[in-house]
């Protein structure tokens, strides 16, 4: 899962729900609650959701309800991906396209948009129903990768791709997402991938059955090898590859050696050696769900393990180069908990220059100095050859080369040894 994200533009930081959106029919207008923290209501069709439906629902129900900035979505071009991909599907006179200006506001006559897909019902004498089926369903149609910039499409680096498997393997860069934030002006790493399909296989003819399957994530400032798949057979093998444990992966962190409380100083007395496993569990931390907090945390005593619901997790980690307190750790996970490396590694000592949720800010030294992520690079991602099975990707290393922010932390640290 994506880590706690940096501040980004309202465009840019707009979250989204995931591609697929419901495929029954909407149902009736609920009954509005009064607002509340956990609780809010869809400004189309009035349905009282939850903050786990919110994001979803509105992705596809009322994309322009996403962001605070009630502008942002004309400005970043939204609007006008959705009225250019109801204009290919169905044309200008179209009852279609006359339900979807009133309700986005395309037509100049009409006034602004109308949000409320009861009144767009009631002007144009068409049954609610099929007022809020349409425009979620013509929003879903809308192909993704539309909202990629041209410099985006050309920044992408594509390290290998199988054509007949459907599958390839970019280079994600640190400060963009794996999957989708918006699902139209989105510049996500799945979304470019889509965009280069379309460009190189469709003529430039964007199509909404072009859809990525994401089998592994990266954090948001985590850069490196990152893997889509074309089709959900493609994405089922890659899948049944990472649960056999037929993937190997090998990430790059610069790490500064920390004292930490008492408590945990008996368990990093432990590390000082230069390699070793480390097979602490992880749970997840109550605090969660507020931006900026880790995710989870180590269970570092049997007396905790017995208290909580534990997910095993093992990372075997070796220092590549060491100067002073900082090193760069080479970290191969066994198992792929959500920040497991992250937390691992600030667990024994060593954690990533960096990262303000798991790593510590010691000494007057201020690691955005350094860097202004967190100093995480997946170098390398190895597919094995199975010997149950002749299908999937063949055995391949694909290695990402580590970007120059990353080098740059390195080098001015006197850490070296990056190939």
């Amino acid at each position: 899962s994506p880590s706690p994200r940096s501040p980004r533009s309202s465009c840019a930081a707009r979250a989204s729900g995931h591609r697929d959106g419901p495929s029954r029919r909407p149902p009736a207008p609920a009954r509005r609650a009064p607002p509340s923290s956990s609780s809010s209501s869809c400004p189309c069709c009035g349905e009282v959701l939850n903050a786990k439906q919110r994001v979803k629902h509105l992705s596809l129900c009322a994309p322009d309800a996403l962001d605070d900035d009630s502008d942002a979505f004309e400005r970043c071009g939204d609007s006008d991906i959705i009225r250019q991909s109801v204009l290919r599907r169905h044309g200008a006179r179209s009852r279609v396209y006359e339900v979807c200006a009133a309700r986005f506001g395309w037509d100049a006559s009409a006034g602004s948009k109308e949000p409320s897909a009861r009144r767009v019902s009631r002007a144009l004498g068409v049954p609610f129903d099929i007022v809020v089926r349409t425009i979620r369903t013509e929003v879903k149609e809308t192909p993704m990768g539309l909202g990629v910039s041209a410099r985006a499409l050309e920044e992408l680096e594509i390290l290998y791709e199988d054509e007949e498997r459907g599958t390839v393997a970019v280079n994600k860069l640190a400060g963009v997402a794996s999957t989708p934030q918006n699902r139209i002006s989105d510049e996500s790493m799945a979304s470019r991938v889509v965009a280069y399909w379309t460009r190189k296989y469709h003529n430039n003819v964007p199509l909404s059955s072009t859809t990525p399957f994401v089998v592994h994530r990266l954090d948001y400032e985590t850069s490196g090898v990152f893997v889509v798949a074309k089709t959900k057979e493609a994405a089922r093998v890659m899948q049944s590859a990472f649960e056999g444990r037929r993937v190997r992966k090998t990430y790059l962190a610069l790490c500064k050696r920390t004292t930490t409380n008492a408590n945990q100083q008996q368990h990093e007395q432990q590390y000082e050696q230069q390699q070793g496993t480390i097979d602490y569990p992880l749970v997840k931390d109550a605090a969660a769900d507020f931006a900026g907090r880790a995710k989870v945390r180590c269970v570092l005593n049997d007396d905790d393990a017995a208290l909580v619901k534990v997910m095993p997790a093992e990372t075997d980690w070796r220092i590549l180069h060491r100067n002073g307190s900082y090193a760069l750790i080479e970290a191969r996970p066994r198992t792929g908990r959500t920040h497991q490396i992250r937390a691992h590694l600030a667990a024994v000592g060593w954690p990533i220059v960096g990262d303000d949720a798991y790593g510590y800010r010691d000494d007057g030294q201020d690691d955005d100095s350094l860097i202004s992520r967190h100093a995480l690079h997946a170098h390398t991602l190895t597919f094995l050859k199975s010997t149950t099975t002749t299908e999937g990707i063949p055995p391949v290393s694909i290695v990402a080369p580590p970007p120059r922010d990353f080098t740059r932390a390195c080098a001015a640290v006197g850490v070296v040894g990056i190939e």
